[in-house]
């Protein structure tokens, strides 16, 4: 399974619609369609001041890594993102350079996406695989793992028992207004910028870049997924309704919560909810927390709630992220 990220769905699209709700706490429709020419999840949605975002990608095919001497740890890797850097006509890649600029110190002034000096996993003649701490939201940092060889194969991942959420990428989230402006960026395009802008100076990858591809080491069936993000810089809830129809099959769901106090003494509390059940419990402490979830099966259409909940203080701000891993027959 390989996706490839895309501004808008073709043959779909996001609707977003204005009506009202009691004590005006809603406002907003927003139908979310999950797959392309498929079967699609509907959703509702909506705030006072609507903050959210939707990103969806495409799929398409495995990573093809070939070589009697890579070592790519297949049997552990969970979600990912892969590029193969072509130069001059062929597929190569620096190793010595790429080691020497993510295990070496950080040097003062120079712009990184890296909190501090990778860690090495594993290392071989012609690949390396190591830990990546990257800046997120608010002085927090998110773990990557990251696989590179001579043969230009470049692949960040989590490992296989992590949330597939857990890629999100907040950092350029203002707390104070949390604004969330682009999800298609992520973790894992971050590390593998590591490589190619900051180790190797050459062009940064975007996010709808033709070669980037994404894939679920451990859903090889799934052959879609869906992110979307709400924030708040205040107490309340910020629910989302999903209509789940039976004629797609559900791999992983999971979420991503992040807690900022800002410049505030004290960070607000915030929990994730689906339907009655917490899948993030509450907590009063800044951080970036992650945990999958399951949807409970019925036949039919299923709907199920998904929450931000935040409490106790308005200082700071609290940010959700759902992802729905997803095959469709037909």
């Amino acid at each position: 399974m390989r996706y490839k990220v895309f501004r808008e769905a073709i043959h779909r699209h996001i609707e977003v619609r204005v009506s009202s709700f009691p004590l005006a706490l809603l406002v907003g429709v927003l139908l979310l369609q999950l797959a392309v020419g498929q079967p699609s999840v509907e959703a509702v949605s909506g705030e006072a001041v609507s903050n959210s975002l939707i990103s969806q990608l495409s799929h398409a095919e495995r990573p093809e890594m070939q070589g009697t001497e890579l070592a790519f740890p297949s049997d552990a890797a969970g979600i990912s993102a892969y590029y193969r850097r072509e130069k001059d006509g062929s597929n190569s890649l620096d190793k010595d350079t790429v080691d020497d600029h993510i295990f070496g110190p950080l040097e003062s002034g120079v712009n990184t996406a890296l909190a501090s000096p990778a860690k090495l996993v594993d290392v071989g003649n012609n690949f390396t695989v190591a830990s990546l701490s990257l800046k997120n939201i608010d002085s927090l940092t998110s773990s990557v793992n990251l696989y590179y060889d001579d043969e230009g194969w470049i692949v960040a991942y989590l490992p296989m028992d992590e949330p597939a959420s857990q890629i999100w990428q907040a950092k350029d989230i203002d707390w104070e207004t949390p604004l969330i402006t682009d999800i298609n960026d992520n973790t894992l395009l971050d590390a593998i910028n590591v490589v190619i802008d900051e180790a190797l100076d050459e062009t940064a990858i975007d996010h709808d870049d033709a070669g980037l591809g994404y894939y679920h080491w451990q859903h090889s069936e799934a052959d879609n997924f869906l992110m979307l993000a709400v924030s708040r810089e205040e107490r309340g809830e910020y629910p989302v309704q999903l209509a789940v129809p039976d004629s797609i099959t559900v791999n992983e769901v999971s979420s991503t919560m992040w807690i900022s106090q800002g410049t505030y003494a004290q960070a607000p509390c915030a929990s994730v909810r689906v339907d009655d059940t917490d899948v993030i419990a509450e907590t009063c402490t800044k951080g970036i927390y992650s945990a999958t979830t399951s949807l409970t099966e019925a036949e039919g259409t299923s709907t199920y709630s998904w929450k931000l909940i935040q409490t106790e203080r308005d200082g700071g701000a609290s940010g959700a992220l759902l992802m729905i891993l997803y095959s469709s027959s037909g």
